[in-house]
C-alpha cells in the first residue's frame, strides 16, 4: 500500500508515494513528482530520516543524489525542462531495524532571485510486521503569516575547481575598443564574479555578458551570475571608450575572477594587460606587465604642461583665447588625479541582518512580539513590492549568523540578509565583497 501527499505553492505542486510499511532487511521504492511550471535554475529536494537506514538514487533526473548523516538531498543546479518530472530512490532499513518511523523534508527553489522553501508533509510508516498507521491529514496552507522567503545556497561540489583566463583587446574605431575574456573553467558551477579594473579618464558598456547582470561604477566592470555558463569554454566581452580625444599615454587593465568552492570564496586573478593610446591608436600588449612602473609616459604629461606658463604672459587683453585653451590644459591634469584619490574601496560597506518576515501589508509594532515571543527590536524595508521585517545588524556573517540560530527558536524560518552600501545584494554576492567564509 502507498499515500500520497499533495503541496500546493501557488501553481507549483509536488506529489510524493511513500510505502505505509516495509519489512525488516528488505528495499521500497519511494517517488516524488514535481510540477514547477515556469522555474527554472536551482532546486534542492531534502528529506530526513531516523537511523537505521541506507538510501540509494534510482531516477535523479539529472540531479545531484546524496546519502549523508541521515539526509537524502536531490540538487539541481539547473532544473530539468519538462513542466512535470519524476525522481526516485530505494530505501532499505538494517535487518535491526523496527517500529514507526516519521520522513519529513521540503522542496526548494529560486523565484525572483529569492530561495523559497515548499514543506513536504511528514510520512508515517512502520518497519517489520507492524500495521501500517494511517495516512497523516494533509497540511493547509498558511494564509494569515508573513511570508518567509531564504537566500539562495550553492551547495558544495565534490570537483576540483580550475580556472584559466586571458584578455583580449581589440580597437574598433577612434577612441572606442572591445575587451574580450577568454575562460577555461573546470567544476565550476552556481555562484561567480568577474571584476574588471579600467583607467580613469574611460567608460564601459556591456557587449556579451552570457547571462550575467553587468555593471560599470567607479571605475570597474562587474558581471554577477546566479549561475555560471555551463560550458567549460567561453567568452564574454565589453565595450571601452576614451572620454577624451586628445587622450594619450600608457594604460592597464587588471581583474580578477571569483567563485565558491566548497562554500569558501576563492580568487583567480586574470594577468594584467597594458595597451598604449596614442592619437586614438590601440596598441594592445597581452603579456604580464614585468614592471609596475610604467609612470614614463605619466612624467611626460606635465612636460606638455609649459602653455600653461604662458598663457598668463600677454594673453590676458585677449578674453577669447584662454577660455578655448583651458580644457586643453585641465583634461590631463585634473581628471587622472582627482579619480584616483577618491575612488571608495570596493570591500567596505558590507552588512548582514536576519529576516523575520515578509508581507504586503504593514503589521503592528508588537506583531512578532505577541505572535513569537520575539523581544528585539524589528526594523523595517520595502524591496521588491514586500514590506520586510528585520532584527540586528552586523559586519561579520558569522554574528549574524549565530542571531539566526537564536532568533529560530522563536521564528523557525529566520535567515540572514546582506547589504552593500545600504543595497540588498545576495549573502554570496557579499561574502565574496567582504572575503568572509560562509557558516551553516
Amino acid at each position: 500500500m502507498f499515500f500520497y501527499h499533495l503541496i500546493f505553492s501557488g501553481d507549483i505542486a509536488v506529489t510524493q508515494k511513500f510505502p505505509t510499511s516495509i519489512s525488516s532487511g528488505t528495499e521500497a521504492i519511494v517517488e516524488i513528482t514535481i510540477k514547477k511550471n515556469d522555474i527554472s535554475g536551482f532546486a534542492k529536494i531534502q528529506q530526513n530520516f531516523p537511523d537505521g537506514f541506507t538510501a540509494e538514487p534510482l531516477d535523479t533526473k539529472g540531479a545531484t543524489f546524496s546519502f549523508k548523516e541521515n539526509k537524502i538531498k536531490f540538487i539541481w543546479m539547473a532544473l530539468p525542462v519538462e513542466n512535470e518530472f519524476t525522481i526516485s530512490y530505494k530505501i532499505k532499513p538494517n535487518e535491526t531495524t523496527t517500529g514507526n518511523f516519521t520522513v519529513d523534508g521540503k522542496f526548494s527553489f529560486i523565484s525572483e532571485s529569492e530561495r523559497k522553501n515548499i514543506d513536504i508533509p511528514s510520512a508515517t510508516f512502520s518497519v517489520g510486521n507492524e500495521l501500517a498507521v494511517e495516512e497523516p491529514k494533509l497540511t493547509e496552507p498558511v494564509t494569515n503569516e508573513p511570508l518567509l522567503e531564504q537566500p539562495p545556497v550553492v551547495e558544495p561540489t565534490t570537483t576540483v575547481a580550475s580556472i584559466e583566463c586571458k584578455r583580449t583587446i581589440e580597437n574598433i574605431e577612434g577612441g572606442k575598443y572591445k575587451v574580450t575574456l577568454n575562460f577555461d573553467k573546470k567544476g565550476i558551477q552556481g555562484f561567480a564574479k568577474t571584476t574588471e579594473q579600467i583607467p580613469n579618464g574611460f567608460t564601459a558598456t556591456e557587449n556579451d555578458s552570457k547571462g550575467g547582470v553587468f555593471s560599470f561604477k567607479e571605475q570597474e566592470v562587474k558581471i554577477l551570475w546566479m549561475a555560471i555558463p555551463k560550458e567549460d569554454k567561453y567568452s564574454i566581452s565589453y565595450n571601452m571608450e576614451a572620454n577624451s580625444e586628445t587622450a594619450n599615454g600608457n594604460y592597464n587593465i587588471k581583474g580578477y575572477f571569483s567563485y565558491l568552492e566548497n562554500d569558501v570564496t576563492s580568487k583567480y586573478d586574470i594577468i594584467e594587460t597594458s595597451f598604449e593610446l596614442t592619437s586614438n591608436q590601440l596598441v594592445a600588449d597581452n603579456t604580464i606587465v614585468e614592471n609596475p612602473i610604467v609612470e614614463k609616459p605619466v612624467v611626460e604629461k606635465p612636460v606638455v604642461e609649459k602653455p600653461v606658463v604662458e598663457k598668463p604672459v600677454v594673453e590676458n587683453p585677449v578674453v577669447e583665447n584662454p577660455v578655448v585653451e583651458n580644457p586643453v590644459v585641465e583634461k590631463p591634469v585634473v581628471a587622472p588625479t582627482n579619480k584616483i584619490t577618491s575612488t571608495p574601496n570596493p570591500e567596505t560597506g558590507v552588512s548582514y541582518k536576519v529576516q523575520v518576515g515578509a508581507g504586503h501589508q504593514k503589521v503592528s509594532a508588537n506583531y512578532f512580539s505577541a505572535k513569537f515571543n520575539l523581544t528585539d527590536n524589528v526594523s523595517t524595508e520595502t524591496h521588491e513590492g514586500w514590506i520586510k521585517y528585520l532584527v540586528g545588524s552586523y559586519n561579520e556573517y558569522k554574528l549574524a549568523r549565530d542571531k539566526r540560530n537564536s532568533v529560530r527558536n522563536n521564528v523557525t524560518t529566520a535567515f540572514v540578509t546582506a547589504y552593500n552600501i545600504g543595497k540588498r545584494i545576495t549573502v554570496q554576492e557579499a561574502l565574496m565583497i567582504s572575503n568572509q567564509k560562509w557558516y551553516k
